[in-house]
């Protein structure tokens, strides 16, 4: 498959509102195709809104979209799975490109972290981190998280009321994360900006290029950091993932110093943002269902199924991004190889064919599979720690607020490239 394209400019929910739509005309055999957004343009800017409205509709007219700037949008359960599961796909284009990076975002680049990795070199670098996530490890840190969620519910109770996200949301994910890394809680801040701005490497090729300034900034500024934390383990090691990186050895091979800084930058990255997209955007969802809210209280038994829930219905990671590397059928329609493949998550946690009334946030839903976390060798590496966290912030919420009115302020959200909210205040009443 051939592509070409005006360079686009806009971004998902950070395009400029006068930048003109993207186009791309790609050649399929004879065919030359021209892609559609069908109504459900991520480069709108009020796109983060209510995405799922748009998205189902996309969902039942194009299940398999050709978008105007090139990849495919997958958007159906059945095909996101299979995409997961059964068809033979990489992270990188067949020259070894990255479908989705900014060329020019070189140090600290996502290219060479694990996530963009395939086969064995993937295979041993997630070996390497993933000791730092094991349930065994993530259970020793609970109290830890119970403690931050405990005083900051005892502080919204004491203020009649919180910003949800900078007391709970990003505070606790955020300081578990940096805890693993041996980040100390002064540099806590730093990252809070550097990842919000990172996480917009995942897809930069089509942000706007003020936006993708920022990105590679903030990999120049992690990279300095993570550079000099190395030096300085390697004099003097601490009981953190920086330290276990530099000591670990699988089949004969260490990590460079290189290597290691790329994959500390990826993992704090992936570490807490999303996370704090899964209580934050939960916690709305409660506050929004009171009804939930009272299941949850009345019953405590309840709070995985409400954790998985909270992910299914308001994932805060809209999409994911494969490449195709041989045919295969996605709903009917043959994609070739080489087929850049946007797995559309949001959509297939609302496929009414595999969930039964998927808008309706439902806490005693039967849980039939989610693709929040991806799936495959990729799957996400911290989904223990990230639902342990969620647990005690949704449960702590429910058994901390009996018979008090939650009234929520509106959400503003954050310049992340994750369905992330910047702010969301509650008050007591």
């Amino acid at each position: 498959m051939s592509a070409e394209h005006e360079t686009p400019s806009g971004g998902a929910a950070l395009a400029s509102e006068n930048a003109p739509p993207p186009i791309a005309r790609l050649r399929i055999g004879e065919e030359m195709v021209v892609g559609d957004w069908r109504g459900a343009d991520p480069f709108e800017p009020n796109f983060r809104d209510d995405p799922y409205t748009a998205l189902n509709r996309l969902r039942e007219v194009d299940p398999v979209n050709l978008t105007p700037v090139g990849p495919w949008r997958i958007s159906k359960f059945a095909d996101v799975n299979q995409a997961f599961r059964a068809a033979k796909t990489s992270q990188t284009l067949s020259t070894g490109e990255a479908p989705n990076f900014d060329p020019l975002d070189r140090r600290g680049s996502f290219l060479e972290f694990m996530l963009n990795q395939d086969g064995d070199i993937h295979h041993r670098l997630r070996g390497l981190v993933q000791k730092a996530f094991r349930p065994r490890t993530v259970r020793r840190m609970e109290q830890a998280v119970e403690e931050a969620v405990d005083h900051a519910l005892e502080a919204a109770l004491r203020d009649g009321g919180m910003e949800v996200i900078e007391a709970m949301a990003r505070y606790v994910p955020s300081s578990m994360i940096c805890r693993i890394m041996g980040v100390p809680d002064e540099d806590r801040p730093k990252f809070i900006a550097w990842t919000a701005a990172r996480t917009n490497a995942f897809f930069a090729r089509f942000l706007p290029e003020e936006v993708r300034a920022v990105t590679r900034a903030a990999a120049e500024e992690m990279a300095d950091y993570f550079d000099d934390m190395v030096r300085a383990r390697r004099k003097d090691p601490q009981d953190d993932l920086v330290s276990e990186l530099i000591a670990a050895e699988v089949e004969g091979q260490r990590l460079t110093d290189e290597e290691i800084t790329v994959q500390s930058i990826g993992v704090i990255t992936a570490g807490f943002e999303t996370t704090i997209g899964l209580i934050g955007n939960g916690v709305r969802a409660f506050v929004e269902h009171p009804a939930q809210m009272a299941a949850l209280r009345e019953n405590p038994k309840l709070i995985g199924k409400a954790v998985n829930e909270c992910l299914r219905f308001d994932t805060p990671v809209l999409f994911n991004w494969r490449v195709l590397e041989e045919p295969f059928v996605f709903s009917g329609r043959e994609l070739p190889a080489d087929s850049v493949l946007w797995l559309m998550l949001g959509s297939a946690n609302r496929d009414p064919e595999q969930f039964a009334d998927p808008d309706v946030f439902d806490i005693e839903r039967r849980d039939p599979g989610l693709v929040s976390f991806g799936g495959g060798p990729h799957i996400c590496l911290g989904n223990h720690l990230a639902k342990m966290e969620a647990t005690h912030a949704f449960r702590a919420l429910a058994q901390r607020t009996a018979g008090i009115e939650i009234r929520a302020e509106p959400v503003e959200w954050s310049p992340s490239f994750f369905r992330v909210m910047d702010a969301y205040r509650i008050s007591f009443h």
